[in-house]
C-alpha cells in the first residue's frame, strides 16, 4: 500500500504542477512553404505569448496546421533573426503526447529537439538520445534570410533509428524556447495539437510547356562546379534543358568554361536550325548568359564580382523593345553578408544609371529588365530589400539609391513553387546541415513585364507518369546539380509589336533595312505636333537627336546616317507621351 501511495504521489507531482493545458483545434490546410503567409487562415490552431518577456529573442506566437505529409508551424518573433544561424532558438515536440517519455521539460516529454541556430537535432527514445539531422526529419522552412516570421514543415511519415515512427500517435505537444530565456508556452502551461486527417486538395501540378509561344522563357540554373562540362552530368542537363526549351539562360558556377563552350553545349541540347547558333557571353568569373536571340551589348558593372548585364535583341516582329538580363551570382554564405550588400547596392546603382541619361548605360524608357541567378540570400533581409526597392546601404560608394522600376515602385520577387509539391526551395543537399533553401531568384521590372508562368523543377518528386510524359528520369535534376532549374515565362504588356493598340499613330517602319545608312522612315500621326527624332546605340545612348513639327497624316522622312560605323542602331521618334522605335542595321 505504501508503494502504491508513493507511485500515485509521484504521478501527481509530474502532472499536478501544470496550471493549465491548451488544446489547438486541428485543421488540415494546404500550406505552401514559400515565404508567403496568406494560406495560414484563421482556422489554424494558434498560441499567443505575452510580449516583452524575452530579454534576448521575444517569442510572440505560433500557429499550427497539417496535411497528410507534414506538420506545419508558423513562428512569429518580436526580433528579426536568421533562423539557422547564431541563435539559441529551440523547438521541442512531444510526439507521443506522453510526459513520461522523452526529454522532460515544462510539463512535456519531448521526443524531438531541433536547435535552429546550429541546425542540429536530437531524438529521445527509451533511455537514450540520438543525433538527427534536419533532413532526417524532412525539415523545411522559409524565408531563408532573416525575418520576424517563419513558416516550417516537419515530416509526419518519418521513421528514425531504424523503424521508430517520429509521430506514433495523433497528438503532439509543442514548446518553443530561446535558451534559458523566453519560452512559449510559459512555465505552467502546455499546448497540444491533434492532427486533422481530413485530406487536403491534391497539389495543383504545373505543366512544363509555355502557355503562349510569344512568351519569353528565362531559366536560371547554378550548374555546380562546371557541371555542363562533366560528361556524367551533362546528359542530365541536356535532357532537362531540352524539355524546358528556354529562350535565355543564366548559368552560374561556370568557372572554367568559356562562352563558346556554353554556346556549343546549347547547340547540342537545343539545335536552332537554319545554321543558327546560340549566343553566349561571359564577362565575370563564373556567370555565362546564353540566348537564342542576339546579345547586343554586355556590361560587367561591378568588376571583381559576379554581375553581368546583357541587352538581348528580342525579335522586332513581335517585341518593340529589347530585354536587359542581369546574370547574378552573389557572394556565398552567412560570412558573405558584407560583400553581398555591396553587390546588391551595385545592382541598384546600375539600374538607376540605366534609367537616367549619362553614365555607363542608358536604356530606352520602359525597357524591361530582370535579375536572374543564384543570389545566395541566406543572410540579412536588407540585401533583398535593396534589390527590390533600391534602398542603398553604402551610399558613399553607390549613391543615395531610389525606386528601381520604371513607375518608381518596387521590383517583383518572383516566388516559384515547385511543379509537383507545395514547396518553393531551389537548393537542396541532404548531406549539408542547411535545410533546403530558396536562393535562386528572378527579380523583374513588373511595371513593363508580366509573369505568365513560374516554377521550379525537381524531377525527384515527380510521379513516374509525369516523368514519362516529359521524357525525364527521376534523378535528372539531382544528378545535374544541387540547385534546381528555375523558370519564368514573361509577356511584355504594351511592348508587343504584333498586338499593341496605338491610338495616335501606326507602327514605325523603315526601308530599306539593312541599309548603308540612307533610308526612309514611314509612320502616321493622328494629330499634328512637335516630334523628336533620335538615333541611338542599342544600349539607348543617343548619337544624334533633332526636332521637327509634323502634321497629322501619313509621314515619310528621309534620313542619312551614313556616318555611322557598321552595326545595329535604333531610330526613335517621340511626340507627347507616345514613343515609337525600330532597330536598323547599318552595313
Amino acid at each position: 500500500m505504501f508503494f502504491l501511495k508513493k507511485l500515485k504521489l509521484s504521478l501527481l507531482l509530474t502532472f499536478g504542477l501544470l496550471l493549465s493545458a491548451m488544446f489547438g483545434a486541428a485543421q488540415s490546410l494546404p500550406i505552401v512553404i514559400d515565404s508567403q503567409f496568406d494560406d495560414w487562415t484563421a482556422e489554424s490552431a494558434e498560441f499567443e505569448d505575452a510580449a516583452g518577456d524575452g530579454p534576448n529573442i521575444d517569442l510572440l506566437r505560433f500557429a499550427v496546421a497539417n496535411d497528410e505529409n507534414f506538420l506545419f508551424l508558423r513562428l512569429e518573433l518580436a526580433n528579426e533573426v536568421l533562423l539557422t544561424e547564431n541563435n539559441s532558438l529551440t523547438l521541442y515536440l512531444d510526439t507521443d503526447n506522453n510526459v513520461l517519455t522523452g526529454k522532460a521539460l515544462n510539463g512535456i516529454g519531448a521526443e524531438l529537439e531541433i536547435n535552429f541556430g546550429d541546425r542540429s537535432g536530437r531524438f529521445y527514445y527509451g533511455n537514450s538520445s540520438y543525433t538527427v539531422s534536419l533532413s532526417n526529419v524532412k525539415f523545411h522552412h522559409q524565408p531563408t534570410l532573416s525575418s520576424e516570421v517563419f513558416e516550417m514543415a516537419i515530416g509526419r511519415n518519418v521513421n528514425l533509428i531504424g523503424n521508430i515512427p517520429l509521430f506514433p500517435g495523433n497528438t503532439v505537444r509543442i514548446l518553443f524556447r530561446d535558451g534559458t530565456n523566453d519560452q512559449m508556452p510559459n512555465a505552467g502551461q502546455t499546448f497540444s495539437y491533434q492532427f486533422d486527417n481530413t485530406p487536403t486538395p491534391p497539389v495543383e501540378l504545373i505543366s512544363l510547356e509555355k502557355e503562349n509561344p510569344q512568351h519569353v522563357r528565362l531559366l536560371a540554373w547554378n550548374v555546380l562546379s562546371d557541371g555542363l562540362d562533366d560528361p556524367d552530368r551533362a546528359i542530365h542537363f541536356r535532357r532537362v534543358i531540352d524539355v524546358l526549351d528556354p529562350d535565355i539562360i543564366t548559368f552560374n558556377e561556370c568557372w572554367d568554361m568559356t562562352a563558346g563552350q556554353a554556346a556549343t553545349f546549347m547547340n547540342v541540347a537545343i539545335p536552332l536550325g537554319n545554321f543558327q547558333s546560340w549566343k553566349a557571353v561571359k564577362l565575370d568569373q563564373g556567370n555565362i548568359t546564353v540566348s537564342r536571340y542576339p546579345i547586343l551589348q554586355s556590361w560587367n558593372f561591378f568588376p571583381g564580382h559576379r554581375l553581368t548585364a546583357s541587352l538581348i535583341d528580342l525579335p522586332d516582329a513581335v517585341f518593340s523593345k529589347n530585354l536587359l538580363v542581369i546574370n547574378g551570382h552573389l557572394r556565398c554564405c552567412s560570412s558573405g553578408n558584407y560583400n553581398r550588400q555591396l553587390e546588391a547596392d551595385a545592382f541598384a546603382a546600375f539600374i538607376l544609371d540605366a534609367k537616367t541619361p549619362g553614365g555607363l548605360i542608358d536604356l530606352p524608357e520602359g525597357t524591361p529588365f530582370v535579375l536572374s541567378g543564384d543570389l545566395n540570400l541566406v543572410g540579412w533581409r536588407q540585401q533583398l530589400t535593396t534589390l527590390l526597392t533600391g534602398q542603398i546601404v553604402n551610399t558613399g560608394t553607390f549613391g543615395q539609391g531610389g525606386p528601381l522600376d520604371w513607375d518608381d515602385t518596387d521590383l517583383q520577387d518572383i516566388i516559384s513553387r515547385q511543379t509537383d509539391q507545395r514547396m518553393a526551395y531551389t537548393w537542396r543537399n541532404d548531406g549539408s546541415s542547411y535545410p533546403p533553401s530558396r536562393i535562386d531568384y528572378h527579380i523583374c521590372s513588373n511595371s513593363v513585364m508580366e509573369v505568365e508562368k513560374a516554377f521550379t523543377l525537381q524531377t525527384e518528386i515527380m510521379t513516374a507518369q509525369r516523368l514519362s510524359q516529359y521524357g525525364l528520369q527521376q534523378f535528372d535534376t539531382r544528378s545535374a546539380s544541387d540547385h534546381f532549374p528555375k523558370v519564368t515565362d514573361f509577356s511584355f504588356s504594351g511592348l508587343t509589336a504584333g498586338t499593341e493598340v496605338r491610338e495616335n499613330r501606326a507602327a514605325l517602319k523603315i526601308s530599306p533595312n539593312p541599309n548603308a545608312g540612307v533610308f526612309s522612315a514611314m509612320f502616321e500621326w493622328q494629330e499634328s505636333g512637335q516630334t523628336v527624332f533620335s538615333i541611338c546605340h542599342p544600349n539607348g545612348s543617343v548619337i544624334r537627336q533633332w526636332n521637327e513639327k509634323r502634321h497629322a497624316g501619313p509621314q515619310t522622312i528621309d534620313i542619312d546616317a551614313s556616318y555611322l560605323p557598321s552595326g545595329v542602331y535604333i531610330l526613335k521618334i517621340k511626340t507627347g507621351k507616345q514613343t515609337e522605335q525600330v532597330k536598323f542595321i547599318k552595313t
